[in-house]
């Protein structure tokens, strides 16, 4: 088995299952989008968390080319060659969410996107590939996500666009409409995600927060998601 250092890389949490464990729910999605996979593959799921990545990269960063996808696919190009890399892909759909919960990396939040035990909201998945190779990985205990235990839960008063709520259920129509909306405050962040308190220590940059959030790839997205609703 081979020990490889991702997180010498700023890619700090890497965890691995064999293609034979996974749940039928996650093998039927691979299926249904035509993923090439086999039996006795491994598959590994890596994320960034922190700033550690970021303060690696080449500044400034040229959005067209796509600098972080293309820094996870060289890293696992260099662990293995032959690897099948299912994300980041243009045409595949990878449940990095259930993904992420599977392997203990995350947990749900109200924000519809997952939090870490290490690292909280500061954290993302940045690659998942399928290999015949073993590569050494942590085994992740099973947490609880910490916002159960948090009573105050100040992102959701925080939300200006009422896209939070108590019951968990995160409206994406409602936080996309407002984000794009003219005088958004939440243009170049999240202000529930930058109220959140558990492992504050871990929050991006300003610089990092506002690249993520101004993307136009991502923008572009959020556009075509409200104008489909």
């Amino acid at each position: 088995m081979k020990k490889i250092m991702l997180a010498d890389t700023g890619l700090n949490l890497f965890q691995s299952i064999e293609v034979s464990k996974l749940p039928k729910e996650i093998l039927e999605i691979f299926y249904k989008q035509n993923i090439p996979f086999e039996s006795n593959d491994t598959l590994y799921l890596f994320a960034s968390g922190g700033r550690d990545l970021w303060n690696r990269l080449t500044h400034p960063l040229n959005e067209s080319e796509h600098p972080i996808d293309h820094f996870s696919i060289s890293q696992i190009k260099k662990m293995d060659p032959k690897a099948r890399i299912l994300f980041p892909h243009e045409e595949w759909n990878v449940p990095l969410q259930r993904l992420g919960r599977l392997l203990n990396i995350s947990r749900p939040s109200p924000l519809g996107m997952d939090i870490s035990n290490e690292y909280g909201l500061w954290f993302a998945f940045r690659g998942v590939f399928l290999s015949k190779q073993k590569f050494k990985t942590e085994k992740y205990k099973l947490f609880k996500s910490p916002c159960e235990s948090c009573a105050d839960k100040p992102c959701i008063s925080a939300c200006p666009g009422s896209a939070l709520n108590p019951a968990g259920d995160f409206k994406i129509a409602k936080c996309a409409d407002y984000r794009l909306s003219r005088d958004s405050k939440c243009a170049q962040t999240c202000l529930s995600r930058m109220i959140c308190p558990y492992k504050a220590e871990h929050q991006y940059s300003e610089e990092q927060i506002h690249y993520h959030m101004t993307r136009i790839a991502l923008l572009k997205h959020l556009a075509n998601y409200v104008s489909s609703c």
